[in-house]
Parts: C-alpha cells; sequence; structure tokens
C-alpha cells in the first residue's frame, strides 16, 4: 500500500507591524523583521479498496495556534479536505519572535485580527498546494543530538529558581525523518527536537534557532525539500546561553549560532545510517481529558485581586471578570495520535508541557512515538505533581498569563499519563476520556 505525500511552503512574515507574543515586557507592534517565517505543510494520503484517508501536518514558526480558533478552522479543513479532527496536527515552533494567535494571552502579546485571518487562509492554500503535488513516498528515520537546550528548573532550599540546571531532566535527543520520492530526492523532513526558541527577546520578527536551522537544512538538501520543525515538551527546557551561573538573552549573532548547533545534528542524522519504515495503514485517534483546577476563584477573590494585587493578578482579575467563559472547575488537554509509519507515531498535545511528559512518552513506546506540544492549541504549562508541589513559574506562576484560574491540581499528572496509555494502546478515536 503506498504512502503519498504532499507538501507546501510559504511566507507568513506581517505584512504590517503587529504585536508579538511571549515577552510581557514588549508593548506596541514589532520593531522590524530580523528574519522571515514559514508555515510547512506535509499531507499524507493512502488509498484502499475501500476508502481514501489523510493525514494533515502543519509546523510554523511561532508561539502557538488560538485555542478558541481551532473548532471552526479544523471545520474548515474537514469540510475542503475531508480532514477529520483526529487527522490533524497544526503545530508552532513555540518562537516568542512571532505574531501573537490568540486572544486568550492579551498580556503577552496582542492578537492582530486580519494578520491571523490571513496566516489561516495560507493554510487552506498551502493544502490545497500540497494536494497537487502527492506522490509516493518512502519513510526513513535517524537520530542524532544536540545541546542548545537546558532544564530551567533549580530547586534549592525550598524554592524554584529560574536557572540553569545542567543536572535536571532533559531531552537533547534530534529525531530525522526523511521522506523520499520515486526518484530518490528527499520530499521532506520531520526534524524532532525540545528546547523553548527563545534565544533573543528583541522586538523583531525572527523564526529562531528552530526556523534558522530548517531554512539552512531546505537549502543543503537542494531541490523544493520542506523541513518541519516538531517541537517536543519543552516546558522548562530553554537555551543554554549562560553567563557567571545565570540565563541570559542573545541577539541574532547567538539566534544564528543556535540554529547551527541545530542544523549540524540533522545534517549528522541523515549522514548517518538511517533505518527505513516499513509502510501501515494510516491510522488517527483523539482523546481529551478535563485538567482540574486547584481553586476556582469567586468573584469577591477576584474583585479583590483586581484591587490589592501586583499588576499580573490585577490583569488576571479583570480578564476573568469579563469573560466569565473563563471560570470553570477544569480545562481540557486535547491529544491527536497519528500513525504514519512501524515505528512512526505523533502524539500532539494542545498545551506546554514539561519535559517529562515528554520523556514519559518516549519511554512508554520505546521511543516510538514522537511527543509534539504546541498543537491544535494552547491551554498553558502542564507541569507534573512534584513542580506543582514545589512551586516556580511553570507550576503555579504562569496560569495568570494564559486566562486559566489557578494552577491544576496535582492530581492532573495521573489523568494525563491514563489518557497517553490509553491513546497509544489504541482507544477509541473521538472517545473523551475523564471528561
Amino acid at each position: 500500500m503506498d504512502l503519498l505525500l504532499g507538501t507546501a511552503k510559504i511566507d507568513i512574515t506581517p505584512e504590517h507591524p503587529v504585536p508579538l507574543a511571549g515577552y510581557g515586557h514588549r508593548k506596541g507592534v514589532m520593531d522590524g523583521v530580523s528574519h522571515p517565517i514559514y508555515l510547512r505543510v506535509a499531507l499524507f494520503e493512502q488509498i484502499d479498496e475501500t476508502a481514501r484517508h489523510k493525514q494533515l501536518v502543519a509546523s510554523a514558526d511561532m508561539i502557538w495556534w488560538g485555542t478558541e480558533r481551532m473548532e471552526k478552522l479544523i471545520g474548515k479543513l474537514t469540510e475542503r479536505f475531508g480532514l477529520r479532527r483526529s487527522d490533524v496536527i497544526l503545530t508552532a515552533s513555540h518562537s516568542h519572535s512571532g505574531p501573537q494567535t490568540s486572544a486568550l494571552m492579551p498580556h503577552i502579546g496582542l492578537i492582530d485580527e486580519s494578520y491571523v485571518q490571513s496566516l489561516e487562509n495560507k493554510l487552506v492554500a498551502c493544502v490545497e498546494e500540497a494536494q497537487s503535488n502527492l506522490e509516493p513516498v518512502t519513510v526513513e528515520r535517524g537520530s542524532s543530538t544536540c545541546d542548545v537546550g537546558v532544564n530551567r528548573r533549580k530547586y534549592m532550599n525550598g524554592v524554584v529558581h529560574f536557572e540553569p540546571n545542567p543536572e535536571g531532566p532533559n531531552d537533547n535527543a534530534v529525531t530525522v525523518i526523511r521522506f523520499r520520492n520515486e526518484s530518490g530526492e528527499t520530499k521532506a523532513l520531520f526534524v524532532h527536537y525540545t528546547c523553548h526558541p527563545t534565544v533573543t527577546n528583541a522586538n523583531l520578527i525572527s523564526a529562531e534557532y528552530s526556523g534558522i536551522a530548517m531554512e539552512e537544512v531546505e537549502r543543503e538538501l537542494g531541490g523544493r525539500s520542506v523541513a518541519l520543525f516538531l517541537q517536543g515538551c519543552c516546558g522548562n527546557i530553554r537555551p543554554a546561553l549562560v553567563r557567571d551561573g545565570k540565563f541570559y538573552n542573545g541577539g541574532d549573532a547567538e539566534v544564528r549560532e543556535m540554529g547551527a548547533r541545530l542544523k549540524g545534528a540533522v545534517l549528522r542524522a541523515l549522514d548517518g545510517s538511517l533505518q527505513k519504515l516499513t509502510l501501515r495503514k494510516l491510522n488517527g485517534d483523539y482523546a481529551s481529558c478535563e485538567l482540574p483546577y486547584q481553586l476556582v476563584p469567586s468573584r469577591e477573590m477576584l474583585e479583590e485581586a483586581l484591587e490589592k494585587g501586583e499588576e499580573r493578578e490585577r490583569n488576571w482579575a479583570d480578564q476573568l471578570l469579563h469573560d466569565s467563559t473563563l471560570i470553570r472547575e477544569s480545562v481540557p488537554l486535547e491529544l491527536v495520535r497519528l500513525d504514519i509509519a512501524e515505528g512512526l507515531t505523533l502524539l500532539s498535545m494542545n498545551a506546554e508541557m514539561v519535559v517529562e511528559y515528554g520523556l514519559y512518552v518516549k519511554a512508554v513506546s520505546a521511543g516510538d512515538v514522537l511527543p509534539v506540544a504546541y498543537s491544535n492549541g494552547m491551554i498553558g504549562y502542564v507541569s507534573t505533581a512534584e513542580q506543582l508541589n514545589e512551586g516556580g513559574y511553570e507550576a503555579t506562576g504562569s496560569y495568570y498569563y494564559f486566562g486559566l484560574c489557578s494552577p491544576f491540581s496535582q492530581a492532573s499528572e495521573g489523568i494525563i499519563k491514563e489518557t497517553v496509555d490509553y491513546l497509544l494502546a489504541g482507544g477509541q478515536a473521538g472517545k473523551s476520556q475523564n471528561s
């Protein structure tokens, strides 16, 4: 049974100044463009005696896709291309040097509606282009390592510090999936790595280290090769720019340096011994689980925070008071599993997952499953039970910026792992766990 693949790539650099997302200190619109940003698409298709099955993976050089826009956007993909929700992964590199795409996080970047509408139109156009160049491909898998990332949670004397922690959990693996057409040319690459693209905090559009690396790899391969970056669970992993034991932000020189490191890792994987993967029937699956909050604030609590809190608390309280739909007992974590070949499955999550969850997915699947965070929306940071006990930005300090009611309950870790186990075991498509 053949596996068909179509690809496309389009420039999504804003045509007019827009606010960037990811840093609260940046005000107003961007100052300019350091590097253009792109959307890349891989459309898979398989035809058997009874059906035509498609899968879509789209990767963008931006911070995330807006949760509140997913239902309508995926509905459009369903109507136009026959793609089900369980067949679609719209992922982002999580670059903090791209436009805001969600109205739910106004305090770390305001959304420009015209830009996001243009982005979504370009996605549809890319899928149409990919559909027009479908051709049979083979699948190969290789690996390497990269030292760009380091753990950023350092627990000392009962307090979590935002500092380099080389001894902390990390995932330095670079997994490269190569799709070749019948002429032997590289049609597409998947590059999976785990590290925040936050080398720089300048108010400039940039594809960041991950996008720079993909551009350079495409040039090395030549032709019309398209390299899609798949971000892992990097919630507590950031670039290892360290001076005197502290993190610092770099500029374009550092972005290029980190990009060169990732590019080198990708080329080493391609130059190594690639494993040819056996084709299988394409399969997609979906599950969701409700992550309970530790606390649902009352109106009185919000009004007090609005009057007496520090700036982030006032902003948070104001947002929840003006949008009562955000005040609820839990929020859904949504996962999509795409089976592409034997030994190649993608598992996406609509959250900023810490690295421990990515390592868990790899461990329980013997490395066959690649965890892809920042996909099909964004609910916020998701930490482990231990981290929720310890505190720190990811676990208990970030919820203010995502319109969440409070940190998640410590029970969330068990709920997530149960859902991952269920989905990887082949649970019924579309079923919602713990909802």
